[in-house]
């Protein structure tokens, strides 16, 4: 729900895609463990088979729910309210329109029903048809016992012996900590400066985000993977496994603090900041796996407590307004260095940044602050116009439209009004 209702927050297209994938997603497993009364079944396996489970689920469903609907509906006064229906709305409706152009009143109730009612009418009628027939199914499915116990999960062994094992964590940890050493050291000074690295301080600084996390996701993986034949039997292994964690952790920390020299020497912007919200899942992780480790108990709930950290960050980022933190933050270094993107700043953001935008304007010298000005008025020209009716409304959107008429408003500038 909280997922869902981010969609009518932020204006961020591609948020808005990731908000629709995570909750079609919540949905089909909330379906394939209705009736459950454990959190052990949220399991890995269970999010990847859900949603053909479910599909499979709401189309039974709506068929049990259709063909009990239709017996139910054979009542006389059942009837007797469906004809009554189908007869009174439409013709109601076509008095309202034909009316309306001869009195002020009937136009009025013609006006209100074309704002309620779309002109796309017939997609949007067919949308919501398909999601009532989806919630009627899974309930139907629920209610009627046809959604089956999946099978308790198992502690299985690992996919490797005890003595692999060991060998695998004793590398895996020697990597990570000969890695955490020595690129702690770098961070302590600056390798471009030396002469004849031929790298430059950008290189050095950008170089490995994307692998660091790879790197870090691998490891946490080989440690589940194997923690089967190792972690209620094997001390040994459970150090090694321990050292090795605590080493990816120190990486994802120094992969961390690159990020953040980066933003301070070129910076902040979404992928930056969403490579440093990742970092921080894999910190979660982390310490998810070191308290099985030091139990020396497997946990059943592992992919349930991280998926919740990766919902609760990326939630945060979502009603935390990310766009316009970067615009505030951009606009805070230059202050102090006189540097800013301003070309990122108004045409690689949403909507959800423009009324941090306008507000920054007295803050920018007048060369930065007549590029913002003339992106504003361009926008206010080219820009279409926004479906205002009710089940269209978002938040950050109207706040945009509202900066940008209050901004025309308060400058008399000779652009186009915001419409």
């Amino acid at each position: 729900m909280i997922l869902a209702f981010g969609t009518a927050v932020t204006s961020n297209s591609f948020s808005i895609g990731l908000l629709l994938f995570g909750t079609i997603v919540l949905m089909a497993i909330a379906l394939v463990t209705a009736g459950q009364s454990s959190t052990d079944v949220l399991q890995l396996g269970a999010a990847l088979y859900a949603p053909f489970r479910a599909l499979s689920l709401v189309l039974s469903g709506a068929i049990s729910e259709g063909a009990s609907t239709a017996r139910n509906a054979r009542s006389p006064r059942t009837i007797a309210i469906v004809r009554s229906a189908l007869i009174t709305v439409p013709l109601v409706t076509g008095l309202v329109f034909l009316l309306a152009e001869a009195d002020p009143l009937f136009a009025s109730a013609r006006d209100g029903l074309e704002h309620i009612i779309p002109h796309d009418i017939i997609p949007k009628a067919i949308f919501f048809a398909a999601a009532l027939a989806a919630t009627l199914g899974a309930f139907g499915a629920v209610l009627h016992g046809d959604v089956g116990t999946p099978e308790e999960t198992r502690v299985h062994g690992g996919i490797v012996g005890a003595p692999e094992s060991r060998v695998l964590l004793s590398a895996i940890a020697s990597i990570m900590w000969i890695f955490v050493v020595s690129a702690g050291a770098g961070l302590l000074k600056n390798p471009a400066a030396i002469a004849g690295s031929g790298i430059t301080y950008a290189e050095y600084v950008h170089r490995g985000f994307a692998e660091l996390s790879v790197s870090a996701t691998l490891v946490i993986g080989v440690v589940l993977a194997t923690r089967g034949s190792w972690l209620a039997s094997d001390a040994w292994a459970r150090r090694l496994a321990f050292a090795a964690i605590t080493g990816e952790s120190g990486m994802i920390a120094i992969a961390f603090m690159r990020v953040v020299r980066y933003e301070q020497a070129y910076g902040f912007t979404a992928p930056r900041l969403y490579a440093q919200a990742y970092m921080i899942v894999l910190a979660c992780m982390s310490v998810l796996a070191i308290a099985e480790i030091v139990r020396g108990k497997q946990s059943r709930r592992f992919a349930f407590h991280s998926a919740n950290a990766a919902l609760a960050i990326f939630a945060s980022c979502i009603f935390g307004n990310t766009d316009a933190w970067i615009v505030r933050h951009n606009v805070d270094r230059y202050q102090s260095t006189g540097k800013i993107d301003i070309a990122y700043l108004t045409r690689q953001l949403s909507e959800d940044a423009t009324p941090e935008l306008i507000a920054s304007l007295p803050r920018l010298k007048v060369m930065e602050n007549a590029a913002v000005t003339g992106w504003l008025c361009d926008v206010n020209s080219r820009k279409r116009p926004r479906d205002q009716r009710w089940f269209t409304w978002n938040y950050r959107a109207a706040r945009e439209l509202s900066a940008r008429r209050e901004w025309y408003r308060d400058t008399r500038s000779n652009c186009t009004p915001p419409s």
